[in-house]
């Protein structure tokens, strides 16, 4: 895949202290080969060379970072791919669809300090490259060089949270894009990150707060439907609506 080469992010139009929703991609290694896992993830730009990121720790994302500090941050613009990102609990259902290895391109890293910092155990060091998505139109490629326990404050209680700082290895454009999403998509993403939220809820045994949380995602099911042509949006609660089902 062509792109233009960035060194800065906010080339590609991201500001400093703005919370992004992104399709974070980190990766596990097993008998040599690179299994990706793909999140939907808040991300925040510090500065120039520096992103700030919380997965939750009971998640692979979590647990890649740790095991080998390297993740790819994909800019999509299709609503669904997000919801299938964030909601693929496989072994619950047949019925609920995971995100397949056909929607991976994969970027070589160049830079050997990154490699020997990483891999230093590694034999096969020289082999890595990191999974990124095809429809992606932008990726930051980044390595984890520090993290702090925070306790985080929302409507979900107090958490205790991992902030991961990533540096940034390189910024790649692939094309343009002007996409802004629309009031369907919005309601699509806020439901599908409700979705997520629902199984820490569930852990907590708040049963007002899961019906909330719900009543909520119901709410905006309906509206979505309300709307009615955007195809993206539909297939993307469709999919929420098969997890919650199982």
């Amino acid at each position: 895949m062509s792109s233009t080469f960035q060194t800065n992010p906010k080339s590609i139009g991201l500001k400093e202290d703005y919370l992004y929703e992104v399709l974070a991609t980190t990766f596990s290694i097993n008998n040599n080969n690179i299994i990706p896992n793909t999140a939907c993830m808040g991300i925040r730009l510090i500065d120039n060379n520096s992103i700030k990121l919380r997965p939750y720790s009971n998640t692979s994302t979590y647990n890649n970072l740790r095991s080998n500090k390297l993740i790819t941050l994909n800019f999509v613009d299709d609503i669904y791919l997000y919801a299938l990102a964030s909601l693929k609990e496989s072994k619950r259902s047949k019925s609920i669809k995971i995100f397949p290895e056909e929607f991976y391109y994969y970027y070589k890293i160049k830079n050997k300090e990154i490699i020997k910092e990483v891999f230093k155990n590694r034999s096969n060091s020289e082999m890595i490259s990191l999974p990124y998505i095809k429809q992606a139109w932008a990726m930051i490629a980044c390595v984890a060089r520090g993290e702090e326990q925070i306790v985080k404050n929302s409507d979900l209680g107090e958490l205790r949270v991992i902030e991961f700082t990533l540096s940034i290895i390189s910024c790649d454009k692939f094309k343009e894009s002007f996409k802004i999403f629309n009031r369907a998509e919005n309601l699509a993403l806020e439901t599908i990150i409700l979705a997520t939220k629902l199984k820490v809820v569930e852990e907590k045994k708040d049963k007002a707060l899961v019906q909330k949380i719900e009543q909520k995602i119901e709410q905006n099911f309906a509206e979505i439907q309300r709307f009615g042509k955007n195809l993206s949006a539909i297939k993307a609660i469709e999919h929420v609506k098969d997890y919650l089902k199982n």
